[in-house]
């Protein structure tokens, strides 16, 4: 697994490609609500599990980027200091 440097625009690219996998999630919704005697039936088990790994790979991101913060801050006052 190799780490890749992200910035705002990287992540939200990656925040408007979610967005858009919901919108699609919630038209599919309101199509069966519109339609409750229409019956659908999908494969969403691998979904599911892929979801699951999105949201352990959000909150673990989050982590990394908030304790680079602190890193940054920690540095800048040390540096300020010094001066």
């Amino acid at each position: 697994m190799t780490l890749e440097s992200y910035d705002a625009d990287k992540l939200d690219g990656m925040a408007l490609r979610i967005l858009d996998i919901a919108a699609i999630v919630r038209k599919m919704s309101a199509i069966s609500r519109d339609n409750p005697e229409l019956r659908f039936a999908t494969h969403d088990k691998k979904a599911l599990e892929w979801l699951a790994s999105v949201e352990h790979w959000a909150h673990d991101s989050v982590a990394r980027l908030e304790m680079a913060l602190i890193k940054q801050r920690g540095a800048k006052r040390a540096q300020q200091m010094a001066e």
